[in-house]
């Protein structure tokens, strides 16, 4: 069943279609991704034992207005009634003080000789016998139908936990049945693709997953079809706008009671950031490697004329020193004269030159 959506086209909420919907309609686990807690019917305490004194107590009136009728037969028939409805709602404590008393009120006001506790013809000790054997039975039918009611309410409340732990993840979580049909969406994938659960439910999932990444669907089923999960397995996919987004899949298969597995669950996270970054980090490295190959350097010996300092290059040629170390580094030049050479071949500029 599609959920209900918002004004924004955001569903309300996500039922995890891998999870059995009848406990989570029946425990009233989740409502718009909250878990209420299941109220106990029992009860307990002194309302348990009031209970029980009020369904004995009423036997007791109903078999005295029928007394006259019934006389010294079924003296424990309504006091075996009165046991079995406290057994429904009360634990085993109420429940023995309801068997007890239904038995000591019957023997005083019903068997002979009445108006004591005493037990003498055959057949009334015959009936007392099956009153407390029928009586210890309903206790333990009651008893163990009360314990597997608490595990079957527990196990509500966990399923309810569960889905609503799934539904408020912050990363995309995706039921697929073995046919790759899509059984349950998330409010984070609606996040991350841009469809409602009401668009996704039922379709294939190959409607998010782009032409040219098509051929690594099949074998990725195959392996969780066989019982191999898949961890951290990053690609990308298709979303509703059209456009691209990086993801890290986890693909998990999905048993039955049985242990057969009939589909996969698929965590996809958004890596689009840290791919970017990645990307970005690896650019300025690869610059940063260009850079550093076109660095140039000198080392060695280097002949220098002592007069008109030309230096010889590996060729034999003379070079200008400024010539030469252009070539061989990223150092250019620019010309000037210094002081004492400008005072030197221009003392018509510089008069201090000839003094």
């Amino acid at each position: 069943m599609a959920s209900k959506a918002s004004e924004s086209g955001r569903p309300r909420r996500s039922v995890c279609h891998f999870l059995p919907r009848g406990l989570l309609s029946a425990a009233g686990g989740v409502t718009n991704g909250t878990v209420i807690t299941l109220k106990n019917p029992v009860v307990t305490g002194a309302r348990a034992y009031l209970l029980a004194a009020v369904c004995v107590g009423l036997a007791l009136l109903l078999r005295l207005a029928l007394d006259s009728l019934w006389q010294d037969r079924l003296a424990y028939a309504w006091f075996f009634i009165a046991v079995f409805v406290v057994a429904q709602f009360a634990e085993n404590g109420p429940t023995a003080f309801a068997i007890v008393a239904g038995f000591l009120l019957a023997n005083w006001f019903f068997v002979a000789p009445r108006h004591s506790f005493l037990v003498g013809g055959a057949v009334d000790q015959v009936n007392a016998f099956c009153y407390f054997i029928i009586c210890v039975v309903v206790l333990l039918f009651s008893l163990r139908a009360r314990q597997a009611l608490a595990r079957e309410r527990t196990a509500r409340v966990a399923v309810a936990r569960l889905a609503a732990i799934i539904e408020s993840s912050d990363d995309a979580i995706i039921g697929k049945s073995a046919d790759g049909n899509i059984i349950s969406w998330n409010s984070a994938a609606f996040r991350l693709y841009g469809y409602t659960e009401g668009e996704m439910l039922g379709k294939p999932i190959t409607l998010l997953v782009p032409p040219d990444r098509e051929a690594e669907l099949a074998p990725l089923m195959e392996r969780v079809l066989r019982g191999e999960p898949i961890n951290h397995f990053e690609t990308t996919r298709l979303t509703k706008n059209g456009s691209v987004v990086e993801v890290s899949l986890s693909i998990s298969p999905v048993r039955d009671d049985t242990g057969k597995i009939v589909g996969a669950s698929t965590i996809a996270r958004d890596i689009s950031q840290r791919a970017r970054a990645e990307r970005e980090r690896e650019r300025l490295m690869g610059e940063l490697q260009k850079a550093l190959a076109e660095v140039k350097t000198l080392g060695g010996l280097l002949p220098i004329c002592a007069y008109c300092k030309k230096i010889r290059d590996d060729k034999g040629y003379w070079n200008q020193i400024e010539l030469f170390i252009r070539e061989r580094s990223n150092a250019n030049f620019t010309h000037s004269v210094c002081p004492e050479c400008a005072r030197q071949h221009y003392p018509d500029l510089f008069p201090d030159a000839s003094s």
